[in-house]
């Protein structure tokens, strides 16, 4: 098997779907530990509010969707 750098190309959804599932999990796992690493760094990714009050229907009674 050709040893490739995870983190060194910018990889499509329909490539990774080609590699064998060891080396795509490999990639996938590099691309995680970096998120991850920007993810607990940088406010501005966990700083807002997901739903604003007009979006959620949690008081109402009606089962129908809107």
């Amino acid at each position: 098997m050709e040893k490739r750098a995870p983190t060194s190309k910018k990889w499509t959804i329909a490539e990774l779907l080609k590699l064998p599932p060891q080396e795509r999990d490999a990639i996938l796992e590099a691309a995680a530990a970096l998120a991850e690493t920007e993810y607990r760094t940088n406010p501005e990714l966990t700083a807002f509010e997901a739903f604003g009050p007009d979006d959620l229907y949690g008081d109402s009674s009606n089962t129908e969707t809107r």
